[in-house]
């Protein structure tokens, strides 16, 4: 019976695949109905691209048949072997697996137990709620936050899958998902202990709810987020615009009910938090979880293409205004435009993926971190892509090599103390230009008008 079970599961699934193929189907068919007396080659070419669809089709499908869960739980025990390697590595090399901001929310978290505050930790620029999730790596064993911040990481994958299935078939909500539970740089940086799938997770969460009509929960939980991180600030205008009305004659500047129980709801737990915080902290929590982020100014290598003018002026530096004005500017531009183009509700993903791949390459300070508030968004937009597999490996091919061609002069700088400062500004030039490259592909690569994926 088990047989006759999975063979009805195979015959049902029949018509999927042939819709996946019809472009090959309806080749083979026209050349068999398009010959009167059709003999057994005749038609071989177009017979072996069908065939050769229907193949591909069933295996993309029998993947998809694992249930979300197991990819899930697969993907969580990944990140617990990279948990164990961390610590071990930390222990017998040179260079650590654990991110220093791992140890500043220990440390943090350290001074919360002792009932002091979390900013009594030098460069603890971060909101108290970070420091309480990790008050358990003081009291408890020190990988309790590795392990909580790689759950929230499947998490993120997990809501890859709800946001994609409410507009695609399971087989490609699961192919989505798998893409972040997967991915090799997401699972290292969660693993290493650093914080930002959190607020990924958060801003997934809050576009899910939004997509479901629930505004005032998603507006709630954008607040949380932008409170945590404030880069997800930025979301805010694509989220306010995909709620204005289709008949519209303001481009939805006007509010509209959804538009201001969206921005209330999301207002008022930011405000919230702030002065709850404040009262128990002082004026040093806003200062360094808000104001210090807004006048940063980091001097040590990264990926940024303003890391060597930020270097050579960290002593005798121009007017602030006038270089946060030249730093802000395009970024804002884009930012801005980017919000009016692809904000309608079927586009606001990929408006938050751009926006988000903007934000990190033109941001003054640009560290790997950074990477995942767009690696997050990528996956969800995969179906709204008209991309080959060799196009896509090509990129992610030269999106890493970039990366990597960085990571090599910034090596011999940090740990072997050669003077690679040039160097590494002229790789970060490269990142950059890669950088733009792939959002001019993706742009061309999107179906704007699409309404079903």
């Amino acid at each position: 019976m088990d047989s006759v079970r999975k063979a009805h599961r195979r015959l049902q699934r029949y018509p999927e695949l042939l819709r996946q193929c019809s472009k090959e189907a309806a080749a083979y068919a026209g050349c068999v109905i398009g010959k009167e007396n059709v003999k057994q080659w005749d038609c071989d070419e177009e017979f072996k691209h069908l065939m050769s669809c229907l193949r591909t089709a069933a295996h993309k499908a029998n993947f998809s048949m694992v249930p979300i869960y197991k990819h899930c739980i697969i993907g969580l025990l990944i990140r617990g072997c990279l948990i164990v390697y961390g610590e071990i590595q930390d222990c017998v090399s040179v260079v650590p697996y654990t991110d220093v901001d791992y140890r500043v929310f220990t440390d943090a978290a350290r001074y919360v137990v002792a009932g002091s505050s979390p900013y009594c930790r030098h460069t603890y620029r971060y909101s108290p709620i970070v420091a309480y999730l990790m008050v358990p790596n003081v009291i408890a064993f020190v990988m309790w936050g590795k392990i909580l911040l790689s759950l929230i990481d499947v998490l993120v994958g997990f809501l890859i899958h709800k946001i994609v299935i409410l507009r695609s078939e399971d087989s490609m909500s699961t192919f989505c998902a798998c893409l972040c539970l997967y991915n090799p740089l997401a699972i290292i940086i969660a693993t290493r202990g650093n914080a930002d799938s959190l607020s990924a997770a958060l801003v997934l969460m809050s576009v899910l709810l939004l997509s479901k009509g629930r505004v005032v929960l998603s507006g709630m939980v954008h607040g949380l987020a932008v409170h945590l991180r404030l880069y997800p600030l930025v979301f805010s205008l694509p989220m306010y615009l995909s709620l204005r009305s289709s008949d519209t004659k303001s481009h939805g500047v006007i509010p509209n009910r959804n538009q201001l129980k969206l921005a209330v709801s999301c207002a008022s737990i930011v405000v919230a938090l702030a002065v709850i915080f404040y009262f128990v902290y002082g004026y040093e929590c806003l200062h360094e979880s808000f104001f210090y982020h807004l006048s940063r100014r980091d001097s040590k290598h990264n990926f940024s293409v303003y890391f060597y003018m930020m270097y050579l002026t960290s002593v005798d530096a121009p007017s602030d205004l006038m270089l946060k004005i030249l730093t802000f500017a395009p970024q804002g531009m884009l930012l801005l435009v980017f919000s009016f183009v692809y904000s309608s509700k079927d586009n606001l993903m990929f408006c938050l993926l751009v926006q988000a791949i903007v934000m990190v390459m033109y941001n003054p300070v640009m560290t790997s971190q950074y990477f995942v508030w767009f690696l997050s968004l990528l996956p969800a937009c995969v179906p709204a892509l008209a991309i080959s597999k060799i196009r896509g490996l090509m990129l992610g091919t030269l999106w890493g090599l970039a990366q990597i061609s960085w990571l090599v002069p910034a090596y011999f700088l940090e740990f072997q103390g050669y003077n690679t400062f040039l160097l590494v500004w002229l790789q970060g030039l490269v990142f950059f230009c890669v950088n733009i490259t792939i959002v001019r592909e993706l742009i061309i690569m999107y179906n704007y008008d699409i309404n079903k994926w």
